[in-house]
């Protein structure tokens, strides 16, 4: 018999209540170490799971269009936590870009690989790649996720040449840890330019819907590396 079944059930469902409507909504990170394990789900067999089901939907059309409109024709770009490539073949179809692909789910890598994409299989904040080798570093929907997001950003800058562009989109105050238990992190405006600035270069942050339907909007932040 397993120990928590000599528990009685009326102090089990107590302890579950409290867990639930009050671990999880004040302290996210606790309740993830009770209830699995590790203060962050997100592991790369997890996301081969999800990316192997295909269940993670990151179509967005207006920040797409957005990111795009920032590339130039036949730039060099690497696209961090690219996941199955959404973003990646868009920017390779429609800016005959040179595109590398950087996760750490090596399923969504090798899928890419199939593609045609260089790829990187890594845990972010490591970016296992020479200064000055991109002239734009994108991640969308990522440092959401991420422990240390600003060690990632820094990474970003490190590899993009001076002139170039580092982007990042994230989710608008929305989404929460506790809510979202795969986020680490929230974010508004005032903290994503706040950690762009810290780069040195020129930020530009804009908003708008993830889908034409959707109440949800994304924060876009941009930074020119001097």
């Amino acid at each position: 018999m397993k120990i928590k079944e000599l528990i009685p059930w009326r102090i089990r469902h107590l302890v579950d209540n409290y867990l639930e409507n009050t671990i999880r909504s004040r302290y996210p990170h606790y309740y993830k170490l009770i209830k699995f394990g590790k203060t962050n789900i997100n592991t790369p067999d997890y996301w081969d799971k999800e990316w192997q089901s295909d269940s993670v939907q990151r179509s967005y059309d207006e920040l797409f269009s957005l990111i795009l409109e920032r590339i130039e024709m036949n730039a060099q770009v690497i696209d961090i936590g690219a996941g199955i490539g959404r973003l990646s073949k868009l920017i390779k179809l429609e800016r005959d870009a040179e595109v590398t692909c950087l996760d750490f789910s090596s399923w969504a890598c090798s899928q890419l690989a199939e593609q045609g994409f260089q790829t990187v299989v890594s845990k972010l904040p490591e970016i296992p790649l020479p200064d000055n080798s991109f002239d734009i570093a994108v991640a969308t929907e990522v440092f959401e996720h991420l422990d240390n997001p600003e060690k990632t950003l820094q990474q970003m800058a490190r590899i993009v040449r001076s002139g170039g562009l580092v982007i990042c989109s994230v989710p608008n105050d929305i989404f929460h840890p506790h809510e979202e238990l795969e986020h680490q992190q929230s974010y508004t405006i005032d903290k994503i330019e706040t950690m762009l600035a810290k780069l040195g270069g020129k930020v530009t942050v804009k908003t708008g819907k993830f889908t034409p339907e959707s109440k949800y909007e994304f924060i876009l932040g941009i930074v020119e590396i001097a």
